[in-house]
């Protein structure tokens, strides 16, 4: 039995499944947890909890861990799939490309200001709302890993065949704002490009489950309509 044949029957498994689960919601956890502690102690270290500015600070920060706790609530409430993806490397580049953008919270903040602080807070919870709007439509159909459960095309996939991944881009770009470097901006990028590829995994594994799936691609943009 060859390395991808024996890797594809183990991701068949209820148990490889449930296991697939942790890895991600453990780490959104320990970075959401990180969050909270941090919140915690600039509260404690603060002399005026009434400043304008370390208020702006600190509600950038708690939208920080609302969008870590919809990451976790994303990573558990999928269904088992029908068709997966074969080999590792989609699997790999999904993991990395659903985590990666958070290694932004071990890199050292940009000073608060109260127009970046604004931005971040709006851009993260209006990603999350429209995230929570689209796994609405998908429900249990949501998937991390290149897998194929059910093929939703109302909705936001009336117009876009990744809908999901734009919603999350914008919330990640809040996160980016709060701290506006060149190595916060390399991992963005470095994220996106994971994205992609996780993109193309995913249609790869759609068009074998799916024969319809294919006419669907064609009328429909990537991402934005128009534009990618």
């Amino acid at each position: 039995m060859g390395w991808t044949e024996w890797s594809d029957r183990v991701a068949a498994s209820k148990t490889y499944d449930l296991v697939m689960r942790l890895p991600g919601s453990l780490y959104f956890l320990a970075v959401a947890g990180r969050e909270a502690l941090a919140i915690r102690d600039a509260v404690a270290a603060q002399m005026n909890l009434a400043d304008p500015t370390f208020l702006l600070a600190m509600a950038s920060r708690l939208a920080l861990v609302l969008f870590f706790a919809t990451q976790i609530a994303l990573f558990l409430i999928r269904r088992r799939p029908t068709l997966r993806a074969s080999g590792m490397w989609p699997r790999v580049s999904a993991v990395i490309g659903a985590t990666l953008s958070m290694a932004m919270v071990l890199l050292p903040r940009a000073p608060p200001a109260t127009v970046w602080n604004l931005a971040s807070i709006l851009l993260i919870l209006v990603g999350n709302y429209l995230s929570l709007i689209v796994v609405a439509k998908l429900g249990r159909s949501l998937s991390i890993l290149p897998e194929a459960r059910r093929l939703v095309t109302d909705g936001p996939y009336r117009w876009a065949r990744h809908p999901l991944y734009l919603t999350e881009e914008i919330a990640i770009i809040g996160v980016f704002i709060q701290f506006r470097s060149l190595p916060a901006a390399a991992i963005v990028l470095v994220h996106f490009g994971f994205q992609l590829a996780r993109m193309h995994n995913e249609e790869a594994v759609l068009r074998r489950a799916f024969p319809e799936y294919e006419e669907y691609r064609r009328r429909t943009a990537m991402l934005i309509p128009g534009v990618i």
